[in-house]
């Protein structure tokens, strides 16, 4: 068996505040609905600072969180790690999981997908893209058209947007242009390529930009909700930002507590101590 890849802190970071996320979200919920990973990868990690792969282990965000759910589905992109997510999903039993093949940006595998999720059901979708051309905006406009529960709410959205070390290192590359007009749905974050082409932009009111531009879109598919947290720094600046959208509650608090407090990971000193609430030594 291959020794897991090294990761960066960042990701260590991102699966455990998503971890968090999920539970907050769906403590106490009467109706513990389905969870969808749109991207869902069983790589694990191998943590830099200690040989450690519990911060980034080969479980899926939502698998972690699985008992919190009536049902899981996981899109794969190929057979070989659709074959892995089926080992290590499976013992939750059947009719509780479900793995899909393929990339979610074919019509085939959205069918899929929508034909698994049981009818009326309230939904969450993490999407995590590995990079932004994976994302198109046809496939976050099918997933907010896609029914709706009992009491008519679109599907919950969870996107980390993949911003710093992705959308905003190409955003002036002109072969990068027809890629990034898919992700947006058009040519609307063509202003801020502006400005970072004629010379030194400020690049913090650009990336909020480009994060506010995909939210009034969000906005327009008549979501209710849409709201977004920038994750805790350790380092500057943190390469995805965190959006949410939805019909159902505001979650603005959950993402400021799940992303926006300083943590230790588990290959720190002082990470049991965080969890419970109790502040480092000094």
């Amino acid at each position: 068996m291959a020794s897991p890849q090294q990761a960066s802190k960042w990701t260590c970071h991102k699966l455990e505040c998503t971890a968090d996320f999920i539970g907050m979200v769906s403590a106490g919920a009467r109706d513990s609905g389905c969870c969808v990973e749109l991207f869902a990868s069983p790589r694990g990690h191998a943590c830099r600072a200690a040989a450690c792969e519990q911060a980034a282990s080969s479980e899926p965000a939502s698998h972690r969180m699985r008992q919190r759910f009536s049902r899981c589905i996981y899109i794969a992109r190929n057979e070989e790690e659709a074959g892995k997510l089926a080992e290590i999903v499976s013992p939750s039993g059947p009719g509780h999981s479900q793995v899909i093949t393929g990339n979610p940006l074919h019509e085939s595998v959205i069918r899929q997908l929508f034909d698994a999720i049981p009818r009326s059901t309230t939904s969450l979708v993490i999407i995590d893209p590995p990079g932004y051309s994976a994302l198109r905006w046809s496939v976050i406009k099918k997933l907010a058209q896609h029914g709706a529960d009992w009491k008519g709410h679109k599907m919950d959205l969870l996107i980390l947007f993949p911003l710093e070390m992705s959308l905003v290192r190409n955003l002036a590359r002109k072969e990068c242009e027809n890629s990034i007009n898919r992700l947006y749905g058009g040519p609307s974050w063509q202003a801020a390529r502006l400005e970072k082409m004629e010379g030194k932009p400020d690049l913090n009111r650009m990336r909020r930009d480009l994060i506010g531009i995909f939210k009034e879109n969000l906005k327009s598919l008549g979501y209710k909700h849409v709201e977004d947290a920038e994750p805790a720094r350790f380092s500057n600046p943190p390469y995805y930002h965190v959006i949410w959208a939805s019909d159902r509650a505001s979650r603005v608090n959950e993402l400021k507590e799940a992303w926006g407090r300083e943590r230790f990971l588990p290959c720190e000193m002082f990470h049991e101590g965080r969890l419970a609430g109790a502040n480092p030594p000094t």
